[in-house]
């Protein structure tokens, strides 16, 4: 455990170091914080409820009634908007490093630092279970009522308290999700209503499946296997029920080409852990968020392995009208499909249109 904590931790100083300089030229600071959330949710008896819970009836859920702690990296500019904060969740596998990996091959691959540079703060968290965050030793614990629940109260904490001496509350927070992490913002959406501390959301790398639709990840090598069978040195005494996908390459563009290797070696390496019932439960998203009154925005690549097989997302106007009536009471939205992006949106050559994209949507919802 000491040696895991480690080696994440040089990780994090490292992608820290090399995206923003030295202390005295950056015009950004970053710290690593921690932030206890409490979490009192009613999360399905079964952790196979795909659904999580939604249409399960009180006799088949039992109560998870628990403070985690929440590790993140928050980067703050010098100079900006210090009244709206961009809450990033990453995929199902990875940790907050998704949003700013120490890899330099003449781009940037940081959404922190380049947000950052723009002059808007963030905060990119590990979610629970995975990174530096709290992991229950019961991988049941750990479903989408409670991720999504451990969001939304940290988004609320830090609306009524300081994340750092010096730093005020802020007034909005926009979710921006990837993948699993959009969809918990998306779970969200849906229980917190009108309620919810997310002013607006960006769920990139997600789309809603129908029975007509391929299978998310259908063509692709990637599969589910126990994390302490993956990996024994690492994770041979956590629960089978954490789980991880070993075949990276269904999250870049099918064209190899397209994506650095030295980045795929750095994705292997750097892998992490997922719940068997969040990897599930992924088809909540297909539930309507009808109190959900914020701005929407999704965020897809056309060359998605995972989401855009079969030509799936060469119509964006049928696209967006199939997605648009999970969102009834949206503020707005809007489906973008960017053009030769994967999976990982941040991690291939073309990381700097999606963040152009991103940080423009923020932007918007930032007024």
């Amino acid at each position: 455990m000491l040696l895991r904590t480690i080696s994440v931790l040089l990780l994090h100083l490292s992608s820290l170091y090399l995206r923003l300089g030295a202390a005295s030229v950056a015009p950004c600071s970053c710290s690593s914080v921690i932030v206890p959330v409490h979490v009192n949710v009613l999360v399905p008896k079964d952790p196979t409820d795909v659904f999580g819970g939604l249409k399960s009836n009180e006799t088949s859920q039992r109560r998870v009634n628990a403070t985690y702690d929440i590790y993140g990296v928050f980067c703050q500019p010098k100079a900006g908007n210090e009244d709206v904060l961009q809450l990033l969740a990453h995929g199902g596998s990875y940790t907050s490093q998704y949003w700013s990996p120490p890899i330099e091959e003449f781009q940037n691959y940081s959404y922190t630092a380049f947000s950052c540079e723009r002059g808007l703060p963030s905060l990119a968290v590990d979610l629970l279970g995975a990174g530096l965050s709290s992991r229950p030793a019961n991988a049941s614990d750990v479903q989408f009522p409670t991720s999504a629940a451990a969001l939304s109260q940290l988004a609320q904490h830090l609306k009524t308290a300081s994340i750092l001496p010096g730093v005020r509350p802020f007034q909005k927070i926009i979710g921006i999700g990837h993948s699993l992490g959009s969809a918990l913002f998306n779970f969200g959406a849906i229980v917190d209503g009108v309620q919810s501390p997310f002013d607006a959301i960006v769920l990139t790398s997600i789309l809603v499946f129908g029975p007509n639709d391929p299978p998310p990840g259908s063509g692709t090598s990637a599969v589910l296997i126990a994390a302490r069978d993956a990996d024994p040195l690492r994770w041979r005494t956590l629960d089978p029920a954490y789980v991880t996908i070993n075949d990276r390459t269904a999250f870049y563009p099918p064209d190899p080409t397209e994506y650095s290797p030295r980045m795929l070696l750095f994705d292997g390496f750097t892998k992490d852990v997922i719940s068997l019932s969040m990897a599930v439960q992924a088809a909540s998203s297909s539930i309507p968020a009808a109190n959900y009154t914020g701005a929407v925005a999704k965020v897809v690549g056309a060359k998605d392995q995972v989401l855009c097989a079969a030509d799936r997302c060469v119509d964006v106007e049928a696209l967006t009208a199939a997605e648009q009536v999970v969102w009834p009471a949206a503020k707005s939205f809007e489906i973008l499909v960017l053009q030769g992006s994967g999976h990982d949106l941040d991690l291939d050559f073309r990381a700097g249109a999606a963040f152009e994209t991103i940080f423009g949507l923020v932007t918007k919802f930032s007024k």
